[in-house]
């Protein structure tokens, strides 16, 4: 039995060396989606620098999964008392209410791909608790989801944004990479 327990120790240590870090980014001083993350800036600055349990994020995801998904504007997030009172949101009116709802300076407020070869985005909340980062998804997920769990191509933050700052990911350099050969293609018709 301790021969079982040790090497089941040892793989798990020898697997997280294989872990893919979490990309945090770095900072940006500007993203292309700047002029429609006011709401998004003004709940993060707002925020208290405290922390939420697990159990508090497990609790707002049930609730925010809830919510029935209706598409509002394409760009611009609704606050989230408004999100609250609809009971209502798209993606990013959801993740912004989660933000709110957690009260946590850890929260990220993120804009990305849901998988790498999507043509749309999705917004979602990387947050941080004891060492760990979840993503928290309440359109998809009623439950947090540990980043080690993600499998590589999804969930692939491209801006992110945070009480301390806004972040560009690597990721951001391949998207605008395919989209300048698009570019290119097009104008060499």
């Amino acid at each position: 039995m301790k021969l079982l327990t040790l090497s089941l120790a040892f793989l798990a240590s020898a697997l997280s060396a294989f872990a893919i870090p979490v990309d945090l980014g770095s900072n940006a001083g500007y993203t292309p989606y700047d002029a429609y993350m006011r709401p998004v800036k003004r709940v993060l600055s707002a925020t208290p620098n405290q922390r939420a349990s697990l159990d508090r994020a497990s609790e707002l995801m049930r609730e925010g999964r809830a919510f029935r998904y209706v598409h509002s504007d394409p760009y611009n997030p609704l606050l989230p008392a408004e999100t609250a009172n609809r009971r209502a949101g798209d993606c990013k009116d959801k993740a912004l209410w989660l933000c709110d709802q957690l009260r946590d300076s850890k929260a990220r407020f993120v804009i990305g791909k849901m998988k790498r070869s999507s043509t749309i985005s999705h917004a979602w909340v990387m947050w941080q608790t004891e060492g760990q980062w979840y993503i928290l998804d309440c359109t998809l997920n009623s439950r947090p989801i540990p980043m080690e769990n993600v499998a590589k191509g999804d969930y692939v933050p491209l801006y992110s944004y945070a009480k301390s700052g806004t972040y560009r990911h690597a990721a951001t350099s391949l998207t605008l990479a395919s989209t300048v050969r698009v570019a290119n293609a097009v104008a060499n018709r």
